[in-house]
């Protein structure tokens, strides 16, 4: 299978475009940041459920936006039309905006457990319609690494005001007191993510889908085609690594600021630090990728971060921890930018073999079981912590998982071997052109 030459966009959208696509990071960052590092703590300490109970039911509403990702965007791709990924965040938009803030002013356990699933549900109808619209607003040459930085960039936006947010609630000594602070925080989260995704959606409105038409055909044969390709198959592979176990610490960081400085409210400032360093990093590694492919960015983000967590094993606190907090957070900003550009560069190798939503819903559903199986081994650990009794079980846990995690991604990336570009295209990855075959054979 192969794509024509002429149907390969050469000319880059504007940056007005490219920024007003990217905003929509802002609001979904601040939703999806508190699932992973504040939830489970707020779920333990202040709703007062267990913690298997917690991790359960985060796991299963992970799993359950996995599975809907991949129903919406198969649907979306045989009967949405150009139009189908707008009216997508227009129905889940205002859903996960509401419920999100509900989920802090609920006081029942089911109550909450309803507004979570609610929640994931109107997250993921917007994961897919802004995701998917990544590869219409990335379809020129070089596109796929700058468009993704500058998500990131917006995304670390959404995360420093969830930093600030979060700091100054578990700061407070009264459970109440921290419940009315996330209530207050998630309202304005709730709004920041509709307003967002708005401006995002009447930025792309002129965008058209690639090749102008979705393919149709049985539900399930794109999805084998996807599947057999073994450069997706890597790219799924990676990214499982690097959503269920690389952010192990960021989700422990409540638990980790209480075990080791007897303070949860350290969360706030850490994660700040984290977000601000990658914030700073980002313009480092979006230069980087005009000269090398994102396999070589995401080995030395991954390399970057295995330092860092070392560092915070034998130096945990003080000027040198800090340090390490920023060390992780450039590499976190490398080893994001790079899955988001090999994404958006497989599914143009790929071409139309799909449609255009299907490999982004297959890529979000393998990315959110993934983290749904971090979410679950993290409740595990600090169940396990509290039955041993141990205070530094969780500590070590907190970091020793991540650096299996990035090893084994090293791995992954050192294997990774690109095949010959196809015929008519040029050369090169993320700063030229690519350097893979369009064959899923290949």
């Amino acid at each position: 299978m192969t794509t024509e030459p002429d149907s390969v966009p050469t000319r880059s959208h504007s940056l007005a475009v490219q920024l007003g696509y990217c905003v929509g990071n802002i609001g979904k960052s601040v939703v999806w940041s508190s699932f992973e590092s504040i939830m489970l703590f707020y779920l333990v300490s202040i709703a007062g459920l267990g913690p298997l109970v917690a991790g359960v039911l985060l796991a299963l509403s992970l799993c359950w936006d996995a599975i809907f990702d991949l129903s919406v965007a198969r649907l979306t791709d045989k009967r949405g039309g150009a139009k189908g990924l707008a009216k997508l965040v227009l129905v889940g938009a205002p859903l996960c905006g509401t419920c999100f803030w509900l989920i802090f002013v609920l006081p029942a356990p089911m109550a909450v457990a309803a507004a979570i699933i609610a929640c994931r549900i109107g997250y993921s109808l917007c994961d897919v319609g802004h995701n998917t619209m990544l590869i219409r607003v990335a379809r020129a040459p070089g596109d796929a690494a700058r468009v993704s930085g500058l998500r990131l960039v917006c995304s670390a936006s959404g995360v420093a005001l969830l930093a600030l947010v979060s700091g100054s609630s578990l700061s407070l000594s009264d459970p109440a007191a921290q419940r009315q602070s996330l209530a207050n925080g998630a309202m304005a989260g709730g709004m920041l993510y509709v307003a967002t995704l708005f401006i995002a959606l009447l930025a792309t409105r002129s965008l058209a889908p690639p090749n102008r038409a979705a393919v149709g055909g049985a539900s399930l044969r794109p999805i084998v085609r996807f599947t057999r390709d073994p450069s997706f198959r890597r790219l799924l592979s990676l990214a499982a690594i690097q959503a269920a176990l690389v952010p192990l610490f960021q989700r422990a960081l409540p638990f980790y600021g209480q075990a080791v400085r007897a303070d949860a409210g350290w969360a706030g400032p850490a994660l700040l630090t984290i977000t601000l360093a990658q914030s700073a990093a980002l313009p480092g590694w979006m230069a980087m990728s005009r000269r090398y492919p994102p396999r070589r960015i995401g080995m030395a983000s991954h390399g970057l971060a295995i330092v860092a967590m070392l560092g915070l094993t034998i130096w945990p606190d003080g000027a040198c921890g800090r340090a390490m907090l920023a060390l992780l957070g450039g590499a976190l900003g490398g080893m994001n930018l790079a899955i988001w550009a090999l994404l958006t560069e497989t599914v143009h190798r790929c071409g139309s073999m799909g449609g255009e939503a299907t490999p982004v819903g297959l890529f979000l559903a393998g990315l959110k079981t993934s983290a749904a199986m971090g979410n679950l081994l993290f409740a595990g650990v600090v169940a396990a912590g509290s039955c041993w009794n141990s205070e530094a079980f969780l500590p070590l846990s907190a970091t020793f998982i991540p650096i299996l995690g990035s090893v084994t991604a090293l791995g992954l990336l050192i294997g990774w071997r690109d095949s010959a570009p196809p015929q008519g295209r040029g050369e090169g990855q993320s700063g030229r052109q690519l350097k893979q075959a369009v064959s899923p054979a290949a």
